[in-house]
């Protein structure tokens, strides 16, 4: 076990005797004690009423202490003082976010709620993401973090009014801790883990469970001693220093936290309204990153929280507003590092319309395009923006899959085209040259008269081409009665043919694709047919469809194998 103390003046009179091993509250076979060194004129009933608030229970002293005459107190000889003698104190929830459940002997787990009182043996589990902050008697604070699990083991005062004797047990996650005020050596605040247990008086300092089973522990302010299970000395951490304890008992040598982040560094800036990504800077170092965003500067309304073996860190997203971003990183050891903090703005509402149309990367035919998006029940307007990107690719290539976020803001600030607060979600392109862009859209409501634009969408990009030219030499020929009709067709190229059976029918009685520019026609009753050609690029892009050409389909005599009679000239036999 690690144990680790407050050094400061008057810890000779208050060291505690810690248990060889980490209990339970419902396990623990014995609690810690306190030694008084007895002093001229001390007697049993003094120190009962001194550390116990009953006089009578002056017996139960003598009793622990191997029956010691009460009359002959030795000077200098040290006298044990059961804690679980003291009166019982309380704490409270001072605050509460996401799912934590109370834990209590002989009841039902209850949802942990704000202002809740909180007994000795109570134990709290927190689901990750949660947090609770618990307000002892003393004014001390146990902020418990994510994915955590805590038992309030002890809670006891000394006498009546006098210091709180409070051991708190980690079994997974992890605590800060702040005790206000000057330190006391007569107060006592543990937090003891499955390999490890701290100590102390008047300072700030955390403990963690670590992924290995071990523990480490940090500190911010005040001096504390560490001294591992099967360490035969202590070791002093002062500010800015941490150490670890492993399974096997023994405690690292001291090293320095982790420095902090730079703040300017942090994102500044949120607006999705599902996810809260926040890229972090690497730090050298670090093995994980410990972060959490709240309400407050000083971290007291702790809204989400977690860790992270990245610097990718993505929670689930909050309401539109101000917070603060408090970042740590963890070291090999799992002991916590210097804090780097910031603001934190969420700005994700009116959501940003989805893109409809052009898909992302298309090729669009210029002069005949139109950007489509799809609307947002709380908007009432839009906003879409185009900006150039540069020539049109090459036919067969893709314009740039993405545009940087960092990149976006200058790209935009010179829109080629654009539409504000228009109430229908749609930009004509006819007037844009063949050329490679982007678009992005963005939602606008009136809140009480004032307009509120939500953030810019992803931004997608396009092409405008000009649509393939049409066929403008048809030529004709005639074999065995069969009529082939050609036309000039360019690379890449595939062409649409449709039969219509008057020149502006509503539908084609023949419908096919083909990917050379000829055709002999076939497929068709006998009689006049009207044909019409549509060409597609190697890009995808569509022209128009040509005007009609007339062709005859014959009623031509065939053999026994299907194959067409015809005469030495060339003609096909009709009858």
């Amino acid at each position: 076990m690690l144990i680790v103390r407050w050094t400061g003046l008057g810890l000779a009179a208050a060291l505690v005797s810690l248990p060889a091993l980490a209990q339970t509250a419902a396990s623990a076979a014995r609690l810690p004690t306190v030694q008084h060194r007895i002093q001229a004129g001390d007697t049993l009933e003094q120190l009962a009423r001194r550390y116990l608030g009953d006089t009578t229970q002056w017996q139960a002293l003598q009793q622990h202490n191997g029956n010691i005459d009460p009359y002959r107190l030795p000077p200098g000889q040290l006298l044990e003082i059961p804690l679980n003698l003291l009166r019982a104190a309380t704490a409270s929830v001072d605050y509460v976010q996401g799912t934590a459940n109370l834990h209590r002997s002989g009841e039902a787990a209850q949802p942990v709620q704000r202002g809740q009182p909180l007994r000795e043996g109570d134990a709290l589990a927190l689901d990750p993401e949660a947090f609770v902050a618990v307000r002892l008697a003393d004014g001390s604070t146990v902020r418990v973090q994510a994915n955590s699990q805590i038992t309030l083991q002890q809670l006891r005062r000394r006498g009546r009014a006098g210091s709180l004797q409070s051991v708190l047990e980690l079994q997974q996650g992890g605590v800060e801790v702040a005790v206000p005020g000057r330190p006391d050596a007569t107060r006592q605040l543990e937090v003891h883990t499955p390999v490890a247990a701290t100590s102390v008086r008047g300072t700030r300092f955390d403990v963690q469970v670590t992924d290995s089973g071990g523990s480490s522990a940090a500190v911010e302010q005040g001096r504390v001693a560490l001294q591992g299970q099967t360490d035969t000395a202590a070791t002093v951490l002062r500010p800015g220093l941490g150490a670890a304890v492993g399974q096997d008992g023994h405690a690292t040598a001291p090293v320095r936290l982790l420095p902090a982040l730079n703040p300017g560094d942090l994102p500044a800036t949120a607006s999705d309204a599902q996810w809260l990504d926040l890229p972090l800077p690497a730090l050298e170092g670090a093995s994980a990153y410990q972060v959490q965003v709240a309400a407050d500067p000083a971290g007291q309304q702790v809204l989400r929280n977690g860790r992270f073996a990245t610097p990718q860190v993505r929670f689930a997203s909050l309401d539109d507003g101000d917070y603060w971003l408090q970042v740590r990183g963890l070291d090999a050891h799992g002991i916590r590092g210097q804090a780097a903090q910031a603001p934190l703005r969420i700005k994700a509402h009116p959501v940003a319309p989805l893109a409809s149309h052009p898909a992302p990367q298309a090729i669009a035919a210029q002069g005949a395009t139109q950007l489509a998006c799809t609307p947002v029940d709380e908007a009432q307007a839009y906003v879409l923006q185009v900006a150039a990107l540069g020539p049109a690719p090459a036919e067969g290539a893709a314009p740039p899959a993405s545009v940087a976020d960092a990149e976006a803001a200058a790209l935009f600030a010179a829109p080629v085209a654009q539409a504000v607060d228009v109430a229908d979600c749609a930009l004509d392109l006819a007037p844009l040259p063949p050329g490679a862009y982007a678009w992005r859209t963005a939602s606008v409501r009136w809140v009480g008269g004032v307009r509120d634009q939500g953030p810019f969408g992803v931004v997608q990009t396009f092409a405008l081409q000009p649509p393939p030219a049409l066929p403008q030499e048809v030529q004709v020929q005639s074999h065995q009665g069969h009529t082939t009709i050609f036309w000039a067709g360019g690379p890449g190229q595939r062409y649409r043919l449709q039969a219509l059976a008057t020149p502006d029918a509503a539908e084609p009685q023949l419908d096919l694709w083909l990917d050379t520019p000829q055709w002999t026609v076939s497929g068709l009753p006998t009689g006049t047919w009207h044909v019409r050609l549509q060409v597609q690029d190697g890009n995808g892009l569509l022209s128009r469809f040509s005007p009609t050409r007339s062709v005859q389909m014959l009623p031509l005599v065939q053999d026994g194998s299907g194959n067409t009679v015809g005469t030495g000239s060339g003609l096909g036999l009709l009858h």
